[in-house]
Formats: structure tokens, sequence, C-alpha cells
């Protein structure tokens, strides 16, 4: 049996979705940071009001069985990138510090490259967080956003509570701010307040003029907003609009902000050519024991997410940590209203863009996401084969998803806590996610026969690791 789940032969269901590559859709990909999958209204969120993202979910696809590359933010941003599982990157951590020596590696293939190839123009307005020059790599360029299909970014390199060295950058420039090529707007803004408080709509603002700017040529805008990942913050124009305190003023002023942009396609003309994916990195930070007396998080309690209905949040292999929202919008193609119940992932992002901008994947290397295209046409046959998802820490496999089963052979949770189950390579846990998706009722002992099964996912997943290294490691031949 062999993992790689990157090309399938799809007789597309709606002929619309199947393009010409004359007709390159634009795309906006908006991702999150530390998002909770229950932080929305569409999801059940009873004190957070989030309009413009019902509009996308009434007017396009809503997946309620989607899910993140990983649970912790520069594996995942790698993962939705290249469309690769992140084990594959040889990034040893699952958040890159400033001084950390890898990056993404030039010989990936990113999303921005692939529809640079076909003409796009290409930006990133927010965090980047797949690596920073600095000494110990030699201060290189390749670590940041232009060495990778971007022609254009406005951000910072990390998160924003790095207390050190966590920059806004932007480029190209003249200036040698962090490498040659970029220029440094404000250097370590974790505690800088009101920088922080005006990021979120700095970042929209930029995306507007690009929409405006690029409007007669196909164009990719990866859009990535620091928030809500703690420190959170909000403008005062959302201050005191929600019922869900800072939090959730936070989150209604990414939904305001998602509103603009939207009107911005409709001003230019692009709505119905433009396919807009909304999504999180990983689940909500919940860990606030070691945060709450810090000035930088203030009462930390009350300033995070929620993952409900599922267990855990963000760097937990449990469910909480992966499944996030899922929403696909484009006018006119994607049907209205269409509910897409099977699962699909971030790392389907990059095959389906590609295949709809008439962009081929890469065929040296493996691809773990699936073109979707089929799941998007609404039509009564709503699958696509292969589904497959590994759960894994920064460096190991804890569990793996096939079909409605899911198997845990390791369990990583951010709180520390197992919630009375243990799982090893030798007593795995194994639940049927689609009716037990909060994780109560292990039926390991009653279907062994899906115990094995999930092992085989995962010696195979294994194996190709071992057949293809990272391009960070030694490649045989």
């Amino acid at each position: 049996m062999k993992f790689l789940s990157c090309i399938f032969s799809l007789g597309l269901a709606a002929s619309a979705l199947a393009r010409p590559a004359t007709e390159k859709p634009n795309v906006i990909v908006v991702l999150l940071d530390d998002c909770g999958y229950g932080d929305f209204s569409h999801t059940g969120n009873p004190s957070i009001y989030t309009p413009n993202v019902s509009r996308m979910v009434s007017e396009g696809a809503n997946f309620p069985q989607f899910y993140s590359a990983s649970a912790a933010c520069s594996h995942s941003r790698y993962g939705i990138l290249t469309g690769r599982q992140p084990l594959r990157s040889g990034l040893k951590q699952w958040a890159i510090g400033p001084d950390e020596k890898r990056h993404i590696h030039v010989k990936e293939v990113t999303l921005a490259e692939g529809l640079k190839e076909q003409g796009y123009a290409t930006a990133i307005f927010g965090k980047w967080h797949l690596g920073t020059p600095n000494e110990a790599n030699g201060r290189t360029p390749d670590a940041l956003p232009l060495a990778h299909g971007f022609d254009r970014w406005l951000g910072t390199n990390v998160s924003n509570d790095y207390e050190k060295g966590s920059d806004l950058v932007q480029g190209p420039s003249s200036g040698e701010g962090p490498a040659l090529g970029y220029e440094y707007l404000a250097r370590n803004i974790a505690m800088n307040v009101p920088l922080q408080e005006g990021l979120t709509k700095r970042y929209a603002d930029a995306a507007v003029d690009f929409i405006r700017e690029k409007k007669d040529q196909p164009f990719f805008i990866y859009m990535t907003p620091n928030m809500p990942h703690l420190p959170v913050h909000a403008s005062d124009e959302f201050k005191g609009k929600s019922r869900r305190g800072l939090y959730g003023d936070c989150i209604q002023e990414i939904d305001h902000q998602i509103g603009r942009l939207r009107a911005a396609l409709q001003e230019a003309g692009v709505e119905k050519n433009t396919l807009i994916v909304l999504s999180s990195d990983n689940g909500p930070w919940i860990r606030y024991q070691d945060t709450a007396s810090h000035p930088m998080y203030a009462e930390a309690r009350t300033l995070v997410g929620s993952a409900f209905p599922f267990r855990d949040g963000k760097a937990s292999t449990w469910e909480g940590g992966q499944r996030v929202v899922g929403v696909w919008c484009w006018p006119g193609t994607i049907p209205a209203a269409t509910v897409v119940q099977e699962p699909a992932s971030t790392l389907d992002v990059l095959p389906t863009a590609l295949a709809l901008a008439g962009a081929k994947l890469p065929a040296d290397r493996i691809i773990d996401g699936r073109d979707i295209r089929a799941l998007l046409a609404a039509s009564a046959e709503q699958k696509v084969e292969g589904f497959k998802l590994i759960y894994a820490d920064s460096i190991s496999v804890k569990a793996a998803r096939f079909g409605p089963w899911k198997i845990h052979t390791g369990l990583t949770s951010q709180i520390e806590a197992k919630h009375g189950f243990t799982a090893s390579e030798e007593t795995p846990l194994l639940f049927q996610i689609e009716q037990d998706f909060s994780e109560r009722i292990d039926r390991a002992a009653e279907r062994p026969e899906k115990v094995e099964e999930g092992r085989a996912i995962i010696s195979a997943f294994k194996d190709s690791l071992a057949k293809e290294p990272s391009f960070w490691d030694e490649r045989k031949p």
C-alpha cells in the first residue's frame, strides 16, 4: 500500500470547475492564527457575530470535517503552501523561532511559485513563520517570502508574542533589514500595543490595494493575520463590540476585514472569478496557566478560542488541535450553501488551486494533498478517494485518520492531560471519529482489523519519509 495521495483522475461533476487554463481564477487564502473551530456564528458560537464568514458559508462550501496540516504554527504553514505533510519539511520545530537556522527550503515548490509560473501576481500580507535570516544561517534571504514565489510581503517573520525577534517587515525594498531586499517597519513588536491593535486592518488595507492594482491579471493573496494568537488585540473601532470580550472583538474585526476584501473584489469586477479559502493554522491556544500573569497576555483565560465540540486545542493530536474552520467561496462556480461532508485539509489547497490555474504538480516529490474540485461541485457523488491525515508532533507520528476512523499510537496534549486515556504502538486507541467526534469511546478492542489498517497507514507513511528525506537531509539518488 502506498501513502502517495497526490494525483487522482477526477471526473468533475461541474464543468465550471474544469476551467480552461486561459480562465485562471484569482485565489485568496485567509489563514487565521490559533483560531478555534467554535469561534464563528456558523459553528454555533453564541457570543461572537461573524456575518461575513456566514455569508461565505451561505454563498459557498462549508467543510465541517476540515483539518489543518499540523497542530501548530510553522509546520501548518509549510503544509498549506507545499501540499506536503510537514514531517517532510526537515523543520524540527513546530514553531521556528527567530534564531533558528533552518527555514523552508528553497527547493520546496510553494503555491505562490506554482501560480507565479502561470502568470499570477503574488503577495503575502501577515505572518510568515517559515524562517528568519539570522547569524546561524548567514542572514540568508532564502528564509523569507520573496525567495518562495511571492512578489510582495508586509508582515511579521514570527508570531506576535516573541519578546525579542518579532519584527514587522516589508519587501521588496532597497533596504537591508533582516536581509537584502527587505526593510524593517518596526522591531520587537510584542509589547507595542498600538501597532498590534492596527495590524489586522493594516494587512487588509494592503490586500485591498493589491486587488485594485492587479485586477486585470490573475492574482494570489495569502492573507495571514497575526490574530487571534496571544496576545490578542483589536482596534478601537471594534473594542467592546462582541459579547465575548476582547477575543470576540478581535474575531469580529477579522470578519469585518474579510467583508472588505469581498467588497473590493466586487468593486473591481472580479468577485465571480475569485476563489477564497478561509481556515486556521491550527486549533486554539488553551494553555493559559503559564501566561495568565504575564503583562503581554493580560487575563489569558478570557482571551483564547474554542475548539468546541472537539477535545483539546493547539499543539494537541486530539481533534481540537487540527479540526478547524474550512470555507471555500467562489460565487457563480461553487454552488451556494454547499455542505461538504467528506473530510479535507489545508494540504488540498495547493493541488486544487494549481489544477484550477492549469498548472501541474511537481513530479519529483511526494505531494500529500489532493485535487478536491469534485467536492466543490455539490453533485450527488461528492467524493474524492484517498483521504488520509497524519497527526504528528514536531518530529514523530502520533495518530492517523483514515475514512471515519482515527488511531492514536501516542498522545500529545497542549494541557498535558490525556483525558483518562493512554496510547502506544502496542495498545493504540481507536475512535469512529464521525460518530464520536469528541473521542470518548475507544473501539480498539472490538475492531482489531481497523487497528491493523491504521497501523499499516502509519507504517507506510514512515516508510515514505525514509525513502524520500527532506531537502535539508541527505537524499539518495
